[in-house]
């Protein structure tokens, strides 16, 4: 378990939730200093536990993503699913459960390596109560699209394979409708199913907007927030707004817009993003 100083130190140095506030040059200074210290902790010995490692690892890939350096990410994910390999299956969604670290190792020519991981994760971890929840994410991750990347249509119809058979696993668990909506989302944007009603699916989550979020206790990275409950309010902030963007994504405005605008009027938030991408 992370003692109460490291938790601080990373507090410190990651810059997350206001990123878009900061400069260029901050971003960067707060993810080469989130990547040397969490190096620090691992040479050093400092932490052994086996999900603090890989929470070190992950966050390491995660920084040279973020920083968009391919080869470095590679070469810490090589060590990061050599960890992996030494705990139980049920882990190795860990390595795979990030979409900009994908798309870092795609743009670099290692998109085969995370393909790999994908797949043996896919193939060899059960989905159970342990690991559902960062299961979901790995799918999401593996079903991903960047207009900017050649991303192999064969690997997105396994993806979209086994994101399916994921549903079907998890089809009587409280998040089902939630992941129903992203699995959707995916598929829009993946291979232009536009006449899905994906607005059916998002009008029941209207009632959840107006709820109070619940703060996630751990840091990001860790097992717990990656495998974690996500609140009524989060899945329809997250499962609404990822609809929007799959219409916007295919060239739905106007459904996107009408979305969008009503589901505000429920209380969903405002997201710049989406703002800039129909005119806002």
């Amino acid at each position: 378990m992370l003692n109460e100083t490291i938790r601080e130190k990373y507090r410190e140095l990651k810059c997350a939730g206001e990123r878009c506030t900061k400069s260029g040059e901050e971003k960067r200074s707060s993810d080469l200093s989130v990547a040397e210290y969490m190096r620090y902790l691992t040479d050093s010995g400092e932490v052994r536990d086996f999900e603090d490692i890989c929470f070190c690892l992950w966050n390491i890939s995660d920084c040279y993503a973020m920083l968009r350096d391919s080869e470095n990410e590679y070469l810490n994910h090589i060590d990061f699913a050599e960890h992996i390999s030494k705990g139980e299956n049920k882990y190795r969604f860990w390595t795979v459960c990030d979409a900009t670290q994908r798309f870092t190792l795609i743009s670099g020519g290692h998109g085969d390596f995370w393909q790999e991981l994908y797949k043996n994760a896919a193939e060899n971890s059960a989905v159970t109560d342990e690991n559902y929840r960062i299961a979901y994410e790995a799918h999401r991750a593996a079903m991903s699209v960047h207009h900017a990347l050649n991303i192999s249509n064969d690997f997105l119809l396994y993806a979209d394979k086994k994101f399916a058979e994921f549903l079907e696993v998890v089809k009587e668990r409280e998040e089902y409708d939630f992941y129903m909506i992203v699995y959707q989302s995916s598929v829009i944007k993946s291979f232009g199913r536009t006449e899905l009603d994906i607005e059916s699916l998002c009008f029941e989550f209207f009632k959840y907007l107006d709820k109070k979020d619940v703060p996630c206790q751990y840091l990001l990275g860790e097992w717990g927030q990656l495998n974690r409950r996500r609140s009524e309010k989060n899945r329809a902030e997250i499962g609404i707004k990822a609809a929007v963007n799959a219409l916007i994504d295919t060239g739905e405005i106007k459904r996107a817009k009408k979305l969008y605008d009503e589901a505000k009027g429920f209380g969903l938030s405002e997201n710049a993003y989406i703002n800039k991408r129909i005119g806002i």
